[in-house]
C-alpha cells in the first residue's frame, strides 16, 4: 500500500480528526491511522494519546523510508515492529450449518434497533435517506431472492450512493452493511459476490465513503464487523447484543445504518438458503417495508 523508497511521496492526508485521520496513498488506497485499538487491514493503530488534529493537517504529504512514514515536517511513524493485522478464518460454506440458526439473532437485534435512538439515520421516517432504501428493499433486495436479479439490485442500489447526512452518507453505509454480509455467504448459496463498480461509486459520494464502500463489499473490514457477524451467524444471541453494543456507536449513525444493511442481507441470504420469504417480516420490524413508511 505504502511506497518503501527513500523520500518517495507515499501519499497525502485527506482527513484529520482527534483520535484519527485518513490517508490516500499514492497507488489510490484508503489507510485509516487511529488512537483507537480496533484493528484491520487497512488501520494503523497508534500508541499515543495525542491529539491528533495538532500533528498532521490536511493536505500534508506522506513519505515512506523504510519502516518508517513521515508526515509534514514533525510527525514520524514508526512501523518496524508494528504486527500486521490478521482476519479471522472464512466464516462457514455450508449454509445448513449456520444460516438456519440466525433467525432468533435477527430478530433480537431488529428489537434492539427499534428501542435505541435513531435519529437521523436510515430508520428514522424523517431522515434524507429512509426513502430511498424503502425503495432499495421493495425494489432492490427482495426481488434478490430469485437468482438472476442482480442488475436489477444495482440499479436500486446506485440511487442511494450519497444519500444522507454525515462523513459517510446512510445509504452507503447500509450499501456496505448489506454488501459486506451477502457477499460473505454468496457462495455458500450458489450465488456471485455482488459489486458495484468502483468509478460509479466516487461519481455518487466522496471519496473516503465510496472506498469504505468498495472495501466492505471486498470484506476488507474491521475486528467489530467481524465480530457482529459472526455471532449473529453463529446463532449466540448474546454474543450478537453484546457485538452489536459496539458497533452501534460508530459514527453519528454509520453504525446502526451499517448494521441496518448486515441484517437485511443475512435474513435474504437465510431466505435464498431455504426457501423462506421473512425478509420483508424483518424490514416490517426495523419500519422499512412499504406499509411502514409514512
Amino acid at each position: 500500500m505504502l511506497s518503501t523508497e527513500n523520500s518517495a511521496v507515499a501519499g497525502q492526508v485527506v482527513n484529520v480528526f482527534s483520535n484519527s485521520f485518513y490517508l490516500k496513498t499514492s497507488s489510490g488506497d484508503l489507510a485509516f491511522v487511529t488512537n483507537y485499538s480496533v484493528r484491520s487491514p487497512i488501520t494503523i493503530n497508534l500508541d499515543t494519546t495525542l491529539n491528533l488534529e495538532r500533528v498532521v493537517k490536511p493536505l500534508e504529504l506522506l513519505y515512506a523510508s523504510g519502516k518508517k512514514i513521515q508526515i509534514g515536517a514533525d510527525c514520524i511513524i514508526d512501523l518496524s515492529e508494528a504486527p500486521l493485522y490478521q482476519s479471522p478464518p472464512s466464516l462457514p460454506s455450508e449454509p445448513v450449518s449456520g444460516i438456519q440458526e440466525i433467525v432468533k439473532s435477527l430478530r433480537v437485534v431488529s428489537f434492539i434497533l427499534r428501542i435505541v435512538e435513531t435519529s437521523q439515520s436510515v430508520l428514522d421516517p424523517h431522515g434524507l435517506a429512509h426513502a430511498g432504501v424503502v425503495d432499495l428493499v421493495s425494489n432492490g433486495i427482495i426481488p434478490l431472492r430469485q437468482a438472476g436479479m442482480e442488475e436489477r439490485f444495482l440499479e436500486a442500489a446506485l440511487k442511494i450512493v450519497g444519500l444522507g447526512l454525515g462523513f459517510t452518507p446512510s445509504g452507503d453505509d447500509v450499501l456496505g452493511g448489506f454488501l459486506l454480509a451477502y457477499n460473505s455467504f454468496a457462495d455458500a448459496i450458489g450465488r456471485t459476490p455482488i459489486l458495484l463498480e468502483s468509478r460509479l461509486l466516487e461519481e455518487k459520494t466522496s471519496w473516503i465513503s465510496a472506498k469504505l464502500l468498495d472495501y466492505m463489499q471486498h470484506l476488507i473490514v474491521d475486528e467489530q464487523l467481524e465480530r457482529f457477524l459472526g455471532s449473529v451467524f453463529s446463532g449466540d444471541e448474546d454474543d450478537a447484543v453484546i457485538a452489536l453494543e459496539t458497533l452501534l456507536p460508530r459514527g453519528h449513525t454509520s453504525g446502526i445504518d451499517i448494521t441496518v444493511g448486515a441484517i437485511l442481507a443475512l435474513s435474504l441470504i437465510r431466505d435464498i438458503a431455504f426457501e423462506k420469504q421473512e425478509t420483508e417480516i424483518i424490514a416490517s420490524t426495523l419500519g422499512l417495508g412499504r406499509e411502514s413508511t409514512y
